[in-house]
């Protein structure tokens, strides 16, 4: 049977935080798969449990009532009748966890997007859940696909499968979010719901990043939201402002998440003057606009401007002979290394992951490594080694248009790349592995396309 894998939808509850992109063409693309049976894999981050107003707490009750809310959205509707029709085909889909998906687990939330399929019992049963504690291995004319969401080795987003419910086991008192879930909750749904600040949530898997861009966009509205949460500013970013360490037994270590963003404060080389300065402005009290100024704006757009050109390293991009550009698909050394510790590991040729949201290709000597991309909205970012002046230029724009309204792009610009792995027996044996591209109106386009040879 043929395999279609996408990931990183992030579908909604169209309630103002949705950033999934593909409302008419996911549903077009997935009608491709309904003409014989086709596995659909939703390798990840399918749905996104996060983008609300909820508590971060996994209850079943409010994990069911939030998995009823985006099924009455249109575009995630749309997106689970269209599966439902790919099943009543004689296909298969599977759903693998997440770390914007951990809710998937229960058996309650299951039950809802079954019936969200709009088919008969006897077809709705085939769409099944997986966690995503271990790869799933297709085996393929012989040759060995092994499929991951990504996350295993990103601290920041790394699930805690070890305590997280599902059928039989429903204490979930145990359970404790990832810090990049933490990021979304209490820092940047706020800001966005706030201070429009949408670009933030299409800066995702780094979370930690979107905040240090938050800072340089706006401080006060950063400063505004820490002091609503439970979380000390100045710790977080600067190491400082909790009490000291204590060793009286008796008196209780002050408690505070680990969020990462000082290991990015510290990454961006901010000088000793630089941390003063920043460490003066977020101080408890009114924003402060003493001290030297242009020491005070460096501190707050370094790491903003470090964050986001890691970001563009990533989703780097390369000038096509039109002048377009287009997105580099190949994929960074951690990447690839990843790819084959996991295929020694497991015996497999080809190793397919979501969760970064850049779409890659690479067929190296040892192993085939692709990565599914998304269907969120992407934000078009200058290049990482573009001068300063164009980076300055870039923030100024996130400041005055933190919304990407429309009629205001310049180079802050929203693009949709719907890519998406398609996997089958080869005619020589083994197995095809293809990256595709969507494109509404054009139909499915091959970025890339090899043979993986049977595992010997």
């Amino acid at each position: 049977m043929r395999t279609v894998i996408v990931s990183d939808l992030h579908l909604g509850n169209g309630q103002g935080y949705d950033i999934f992109a593909g409302a008419e063409a996911l549903p077009a693309f997935l009608e491709q798969f309904t003409r014989e049976p086709t596995r659909v894999v939703l390798n990840g981050d399918s749905v996104d449990f996060l983008m609300n107003e909820d508590p971060l707490e996994l209850t079943v009750a409010r994990a069911v009532a939030q998995a009823r809310a985006m099924v009455d959205s249109a575009s995630t509707s749309q997106v689970f009748r269209a599966l439902g029709r790919v099943l009543a085909a004689g296909g298969e889909a599977v759903v693998r966890l997440g770390n914007h998906d951990v809710e998937l687990a229960l058996p309650g939330v299951q039950e809802v997007f079954r019936q969200a399929l709009g088919q008969p019992p006897e077809v709705a049963r085939r769409l099944v859940f997986e966690s995503g504690d271990a790869p799933r291995v297709l085996e393929v004319g012989g040759a060995r696909v092994l499929l991951a969401h990504g996350e295993q080795n990103d601290a920041w987003n790394k699930v805690d499968y070890a305590r997280l419910p599902g059928p039989g086991v429903m204490d979930a008192s145990g359970f404790t979010y990832a810090a990049g879930s933490l990021l979304v909750k209490k820092l940047l749904n706020p800001l966005k719901r706030e201070y429009g600040m949408r670009f933030a949530d299409l800066l995702v898997p780094d979370m930690r990043g979107a905040v240090m861009a938050a800072l340089a966009v706006n401080p006060g509205a950063v400063k505004l939201v820490f002091q609503r949460s439970s979380l000390n500013l100045l710790w977080q970013l600067l190491r400082r402002g909790l009490a000291p360490v204590t060793f009286n037994p008796e008196e209780p270590e002050p408690s505070e998440p680990e969020l990462g963003l000082a290991e990015l404060v510290k990454a961006a080389g901010l000088t000793e003057q630089e941390e003063l300065a920043l460490e003066e402005s977020l101080a408890d009290g009114p924003l402060s606009f003493g001290g030297d100024a242009s020491e005070l704006e460096s501190a707050r757009t370094k790491p903003g401007l470090h964050a986001l050109r890691a970001y563009a390293r990533l989703h780097r991009q390369l000038a096509g002979e039109q002048g377009e550009r287009y997105f580099d698909l190949a994929p960074t050394d951690p990447e690839l290394e990843e790819a084959r510790r996991l295929a020694k590991k497991y015996t497999a040729g080809a190793v397919i992951f979501g969760h970064t949201h850049a779409a890659r290709w690479q067929r190296a000597e040892d192993v085939l490594y692709a990565n599914s991309g998304t269907w969120i909205w992407l934000m078009r970012l200058p290049p990482a080694e573009a001068p300063e002046s164009v980076w300055m230029e870039f923030l100024q724009e996130l400041r005055n248009n933190p919304g990407l309204d429309a009629g205001r792009q310049v180079l802050a610009r929203l693009e949709q790349r719907f890519t998406a792995v398609l996997c089958g027996p080869h005619a020589a044996g083994g197995a095809e592995v293809s990256l595709v591209e969507w494109k509404p109106g054009a139909g499915m386009q091959v970025l890339g396309s090899a043979r993986v040879a049977p595992t010997s």
